[in-house]
């Protein structure tokens, strides 16, 4: 699966999700509401992402009603994301030219999901090492789009049908 950035309006990043040459989901994020419009098959919806908790810690996902769906943080040095109470761990590896995103149960090395993200420009920055990241904004609309999609209750097929790269 692959993350890739379509042609934006002014101030919206937009990314496609595709497997395998089909497009699955279609994401528009805007950073200035953390609004993400998420179009899948003939299902619109619109998730907001929030920074919340008593430090600003945990980036939260709600639905258009507000309801809390799922939360990422970290524990014993891994990142994690919870969405309809079941915990994933994830992973973003920045060191090569089209960073990715690792997403697994228990152990890396049996990986749920594997997903390359070609993001734009203007969601990289480079940290104080000098190190080219992806914004947190955009990391997290792509990464809550990403499970959302992947672990939705009403879906047939499972994640595992999905080719790993």
């Amino acid at each position: 699966m692959k993350w890739e950035a379509v042609a934006s309006t002014i101030g919206y990043s937009v990314y496609a999700l595709w497997n395998n040459g089909k497009k699955l989901v279609t994401l528009v994020f805007n950073p200035a509401s953390n609004a993400a419009r998420i179009e899948y098959g003939d299902e619109k919806r619109v998730f907001l992402i929030r920074k919340e908790g008593f430090l600003k810690n945990k980036t939260v996902l709600r639905n258009e009603y507000g309801i809390h769906i799922g939360h990422t943080g970290s524990e014993n040095n891994e990142d994690f994301i919870v969405l309809n109470n079941e915990r994933y761990f994830y992973s973003v590896n920045n060191n090569s030219k089209d960073p990715a995103l690792t997403i697994y149960k228990d152990d890396i090395q049996h990986p749920v999901a594997i997903c390359e993200l070609a993001v734009e420009e203007k969601d990289m920055l480079i940290d104080l090492a000098g190190k080219t990241k992806i914004k947190d904004d955009a990391k997290f609309s792509l990464l809550l789009t990403l499970c959302w999609y992947l672990f939705h209750p009403t879906r047939n097929q499972r994640p595992m049908e999905y080719s790993l790269a």
